[in-house]
Order: structure tokens, then sequence, then C-alpha cells
């Protein structure tokens, strides 16, 4: 049986596809290349904008993708090497350090936690860390993303957050600090939060890189009033830099293949 083929969804990919060979373009452009009625065009991308695939500058009315897009490609592939390989080395990493440790992933211009050792660490202060966000500016982990992702991916994400209404992102705005936590991240191998007071937990982070990007990052969670950062990092910073190389070998081992969208 053949189906006819649905006419919106149609124009909603080609809208889609041009976005993501020209980077940004206004709506007016959008109908003139692609040859559609302004008005249907309109309707796409309001659509797109309320689902977070892209967003419009309010400066300029010009539309580009978010970062959400990236991930349309991406569903078993992450699953498939969080589980297999992932999980078990962040596990072996907990049981070695004890303190909690997790695994995260980037996804709509926040870190999500895939995987967690809190159940399990002895010292743990939260439970049911699977699926909780972490802010990109304002977590180790999210730092460490910023810091490491490929520069044109980087300015994606933070044009996203400039764009948004949240007084959590405006460091996105804020060029020294970004200069300032993007080369120390580098010199040091790791992230931190050093400069932001959190009244329980402190943790350092690392990204895990494939082919120039960011796969994911892991972190090491403890509790700030019971142990000095610098003899966190002293003691436990090279068991989470084994973990991350242990990682980044395994994923080549793999063949892991990350459409980039």
């Amino acid at each position: 049986m053949t189906y006819k083929t649905i006419c919106s969804l149609d124009r909603g990919l080609k809208v889609l596809e041009y976005l993501n060979t020209v980077r940004a373009s206004t709506a007016h452009d959008i109908a003139t290349q692609l040859r559609l009625p302004r008005p249907t065009v309109y309707r796409i991308l309001e659509t797109l904008e309320d689902r977070g695939l892209l967003y419009r500058s309010v400066s300029d009315s010009v539309f580009r993708l978010t970062n959400a897009v990236r991930h349309l490609s991406e569903g078993f592939t992450d699953e498939e090497w969080i589980r297999t390989l992932g999980a078990p080395l962040l596990q072996r990493l907990g049981e070695k350090v004890l303190w909690p440790t997790d695994l995260a992933t980037f996804e709509n211009d926040a870190m999500i936690i895939r995987e967690s050792t809190h159940s399990f660490s002895p010292f743990s202060v939260d439970v049911g860390m699977i699926g909780r966000k972490r802010h990109l500016l304002k977590s180790p982990l999210g730092r460490a993303y910023l810091a490491f992702c490929p520069e044109d991916e980087r300015e994606d994400i933070l044009a996203s957050l400039r764009c948004s209404q949240d007084p959590d992102n405006a460091l996105s705005r804020d060029e020294a600090f970004l200069q300032k936590m993007i080369s120390s991240s580098h010199a040091n191998g790791y992230s931190n939060c050093r400069d932001l007071e959190h009244p329980k937990c402190a943790s350092i982070a690392v990204p895990i890189m494939y082919k120039q990007s960011v796969i994911a990052c892991i972190n090491i969670v403890w509790v700030a009033a019971t142990i000095d950062y610098d003899e966190v990092v002293s003691r436990y910073l090279p068991d989470l830099l084994q973990t991350k190389l242990d990682m980044e070998a395994g994923l080549i081992k793999m063949g892991f293949e990350r459409s980039r969208g």
C-alpha cells in the first residue's frame, strides 16, 4: 500500500534542512529560497520555535537552529555507549573514590544526568539523580562541555543562552567570565565552580572527547564542608582523568559514530 506524502511535514523538514545549510535566515528569505508561501513559513517557524528546535533573534528577526536539532539523530547510539561503556566505567570510578559521580550529556541548553553512582555511594546526600538537569554556566558539568566543545558549537549555544529570559543565563553575556572559564578549564584539564557558593556540595568535571567533539562529561561530587577542595583535586583528579581516557579509548574501540546534525 502506498501512502500520500504529508505535505506539511515535508515543508517543515525542508525548512530545517535549509537552516542547517545557511545557519541563519529571515522568514522572507526562507520563503523565497524554498518557494513556499510566507504564511506557511511563519507557521512552520513558530512550530519549530515552540518545539525548541530554533530561536528568533529579537534584534533582527533572524531564525537560527538550536542545538536541540543535534539530538534528532542520536538516540540509540548515545544510549548504547552509555549502557555498555559509560555506566560500567562510571561505577568503577565510584567504587574507587567512594564519592558520587555522574555522567551527563548535553540536551536543550542543559546537561542531563544519564548515569550516576549516587544510589550506592556511601557519601551521597542526593538520590534519584538520573534525568536531572545541570545548568551550563553554573555547574562544572556544563562548564566542561562549553569549555571543550568546538568553538562554532560553543557560539551557537551561547547565542541561544543570550536569548533566554532566565537570569541564570546572564553569565552568557559576560565575555570576561567566559574567557576566564574556558582558559582555566583548558589549563587545568577540568572544570569547576569555585567562584559560586554552594551550601552543600562541590564538584569537578571533565569532558569525554571523540573526534574533537564532547560526547559527555563526568564529575566527582563531594560534601564541601568535609574535605578541602585542593585535597580532592590532588587525591581524585587522577582517577577522574583515567576514567575519561578509558571512556575515550572505549569509544574508539567500539567504532562509535555520532551524527552532528
